[in-house]
Parts: C-alpha cells; sequence; structure tokens
C-alpha cells in the first residue's frame, strides 16, 4: 500500500498520508516522499493550492516510535535527520507560491503537528485532538516556530511544559486551526477554501504569501519597503491587467486561465 496519495485534480494538490492502521505515524519513506512531492510542485506551474490530509481515523499520530529508538543515544544522526527531512518540508512549505491548507480530523500529535503548522492555514473537525507531548518521552517540542507565532510565547510555554492535549474547541479559541467543523462537514469547508484560491489571481496570492511571510520576522520599515517593491512586482502581473479590464468592462474576473 502506498503511505501517501497523491493526485492532482482541478489545478490543486491533494497530499493524503496514508498509513491508516498506524494512525499515519511519520516514517523515513513518508518523510523522504513528502520532500520529493514539494520538490515536483516547485516546478508544476498548473497548481494553484495544496490541501494535506490524513486517511484512517487520525490526521497524524506523529513520529513513528521504531524510527526513535533505532535513534536512541544519537545526537548528531537525529539532528541529520530533522534538518534533512522534516525541516526540509517545513521549509519548501512556506517557500512554495501557493497556499496550502491543512485539513485535520482525529489526532494531530507531535511531527503531525509540524506538518499542520507548515501549512498556511488550519481548519479541523471537531473531533480533532491536537497533542503538545513531545516531554512525555523526553524530546523537546518541535514546530517552535509557529507555535509561538500562532499562540504566543507564554501559551506555547504551557501547552509544551505541561505536555497538553487539547480539543478542537480549544484549539480554535487560542487561534492554533482558524476554524472547526462536523466531521461531515470538514471536506466541503476544504473544498470552499481550495475553491477560492484556485480561482484567484495566482501570482499576486503567490506575492502575498511571501510578503505575510516576511513580516512575521521583518522590522516595519523593513516591510514596507518589500511591500511596495512587490506591489510594484504585481502592478506588471497578467492577473492585475485582468483585474482592471474586468472592473472597467463591469464583467465577472477570470483569473483561472492566466
Amino acid at each position: 500500500m502506498d503511505e501517501i496519495l497523491f493526485e492532482i485534480k482541478n489545478n490543486v494538490a491533494y497530499i493524503t498520508l496514508n498509513r491508516p492502521k498506524k494512525h499515519n505515524a511519520l516514517n523515513t519513506e513518508i518523510l523522504v516522499q513528502l520532500n520529493q512531492i514539494l520538490d515536483d510542485l516547485e516546478e508544476n506551474q498548473d497548481v494553484r493550492a495544496i490541501q494535506l490530509k490524513g486517511n484512517g481515523p487520525s490526521f497524524c499520530a506523529g513520529g513513528d516510535i521504531n524510527n526513535m529508538i533505532s535513534r536512541l543515544g544519537k545526537a548528531h544522526v537525529t539532528k541529520e535527520r530533522l534538518e534533512k527531512l522534516l525541516h526540509s518540508i517545513q521549509v519548501k512549505m512556506q517557500r512554495l507560491k501557493i497556499p496550502s491548507l491543512a485539513t485535520i480530523h482525529g489526532n494531530c500529535y507531535g511531527a503531525g503537528l509540524v506538518l499542520a503548522t507548515a501549512c498556511d492555514i488550519m481548519i479541523s473537525s471537531n473531533d480533532a485532538k491536537f497533542g503538545f507531548a513531545y516531554g512525555n518521552i523526553g524530546l523537546v517540542s518541535e514546530a517552535s516556530y509557529f507555535l509561538v507565532r500562532y499562540l504566543g510565547l507564554q501559551r506555547a510555554k504551557y501547552l509544551v511544559f505541561g505536555r497538553k492535549v487539547i480539543d478542537a474547541k480549544e484549539a480554535k479559541r487560542i487561534g492554533l486551526v482558524l476554524e472547526t467543523f462536523s466531521h461531515d462537514e470538514l471536506m466541503n469547508a476544504a473544498d470552499s477554501i481550495l475553491d477560492e484560491w484556485t480561482s484567484g489571481p495566482k501570482s499576486t496570492i503567490g506575492l502575498s504569501k511571501q510578503l505575510l511571510n516576511a513580516a512575521m520576522d521583518n522590522h516595519f520599515e523593513e516591510q514596507l519597503r518589500l511591500e511596495s517593491a512587490y506591489q510594484g512586482v504585481a502592478f506588471t502581473t497578467p492577473e492585475h491587467k485582468e483585474g482592471v479590464d474586468a472592473f472597467l468592462e463591469k464583467r465577472k474576473v477570470n483569473f483561472s486561465e492566466l
């Protein structure tokens, strides 16, 4: 059985973790495949959005414990593996000039939370649970960069130090996920978001993604300089011309062919 299902349909790249009996625990094979898929997507001009989801009862229960056991006492091996596999996925997801959506149900723990936070938007079903329990197996919390920015430093520390598991309602309240839905409504909600993205101005959505990501770290005046530079680029795009033409001609804008 393929451990990742992948298809491109209607300009959306659908990536599905597919180890349902293991609650989609991340082994080396999955991480290698994910890296390759993201490399391929960087070259694909037709894809306008990504959806990441899990098959079976969970989105992702975290790292595969068997992989962890093989690295006991091996600091350098662990560091190298993390940088080449999981960290590489985070970097590639953020650098891609197309938006990504994590659609979460069931358990989203550990390395699964790392994958989810690497996406641009997270939504979940009402039954989802989010785990910050690295400490239970004597490890430090990953996804630290995004957790602090989503939750604030104090709340991130509270959840990590306390090895908390929170439900979907709490995840929405503290801003970890954008929205929650019933299990039956989750995929329809995801489709609605993806439709908005794929019908939008691809190049300027990409520029906006880069701009907003940069705002996480830039100081004010540096961000304003970047904003003016990107707006200058946006004025040269076919999407801007189409938007202006549609406005002047009093018709519906059509970005899908650009």
